[in-house]
């Protein structure tokens, strides 16, 4: 389980990687989280921000342990 650190319009929260389903696009330094359950979170960062942490949250999972 991997959380990753996404700036909500309240302050920073922190969510699951593996329970982001989608991050829309609203503006371009704001965006929504959509997360398993129906949840959603607006973000006041840019949705390429967010995504490229969610990547390498899953690249994190993906590797082998060393």
């Amino acid at each position: 389980m991997i959380f990753i650190q996404v700036k909500a319009l309240a302050g920073p929260n922190f969510v699951r990687a593996n329970d982001v389903l989608a991050v829309q696009y609203t503006d371009r330094e704001k965006c929504t989280i959509v997360l398993a359950g129906g949840v959603t979170l607006p973000c006041t960062e840019a949705a390429t921000e967010i995504v490229a942490r969610i990547e390498a949250a899953a690249a994190a999972l993906a590797a082998p342990p060393a």
